[in-house]
């Protein structure tokens, strides 16, 4: 029987350059960067940031770098970098000791996990108190996967088989093709849901683009709820507790 390791052992789904997503998690890394001090360093950490650790190679000179994912090791030499299984160790534990976080980068993350509840607890814990979360991920809600159950094809993200995409009907739709580790997905409204949950309150939101689908823009501009994919910048709320 494959096992969920032996998938992440096996697929390697590092983003080779920014893309219209991590330009989105850049600016706002800068943005929130250009209210501080000039001369304050920063901390980052980017879960999940993959073998390329593409935003490292942007980051903004004397800012410190840590990353972590499940491969054993990374193609660039950052400041930090640990391997792990977000499926069944916590980030909390294995971060250094006492170390606390400016910027966390999450980019399509929570939808592989079977807990993201308790992720988001985690980066909670590491954020500082002025620190922001840029969280991403693809919404179950878009509006192609609307007009897909309609016709009772399979909606995109949805995988139902640990191995192959299935009730995609073609293979333009991804029918047959290998999954991507989707455990968990998310409209807008339960995305928002899970972030107030764990003691977070949303700063902004950018809707993104999955494929280069000629509409998708335009959607995203008019509902995060019909968007492909959302990117949230995330405070923590004071105070607050897991409910």
């Amino acid at each position: 029987m494959r096992t969920y390791q032996q998938f992440l052992e096996e697929r390697d789904s590092s983003v080779p350059e920014l893309n219209a997503r991590l330009e989105i998690f850049l600016s706002e890394y800068l943005r929130y960067r250009s209210s501080l001090r000039p001369s304050r360093s920063l901390r980052l950490l980017d879960v999940g940031c993959g073998s390329r650790a593409v935003l490292a190679r942007h980051r903004v000179n004397g800012d410190e770098y840590h990353g972590c994912d499940y491969p054993p090791r990374i193609e660039l030499d950052v400041d930090h970098y640990w391997s792990i299984d977000l499926n069944t160790t916590s980030v909390a534990d294995t971060a250094p000791d006492g170390v606390r976080y400016d910027v966390v980068f999450c980019g399509e993350i929570i939808e592989h996990l079977f807990s993201p509840d308790a992720l988001l607890r985690d980066l909670r814990t590491l954020l500082r108190p002025s620190g922001i979360l840029i969280l991403s991920t693809p919404n179950l809600g878009y509006y192609v996967n609307r007009l897909l159950l309609l016709v009772g094809i399979s909606p995109l993200y949805v995988e139902n088989s640990a191995e192959r995409k299935l009730g995609r009907k073609t293979r333009l739709l991804g029918q047959n093709n290998p999954t991507e580790g989707h455990i968990r997905l998310f409209t807008y409204g339960a995305a928002k849901d899970l972030i107030a949950r764990e003691g977070f309150e949303v700063e902004r939101v950018t809707s993104t683009i999955t494929w280069n689908f000629p509409p998708d823009r335009l959607v995203g501009r008019l509902s995060h709820s019909l968007a492909a994919n959302n990117v949230f910048v995330l405070r923590r709320r004071p105070g607050a507790e897991p409910i």
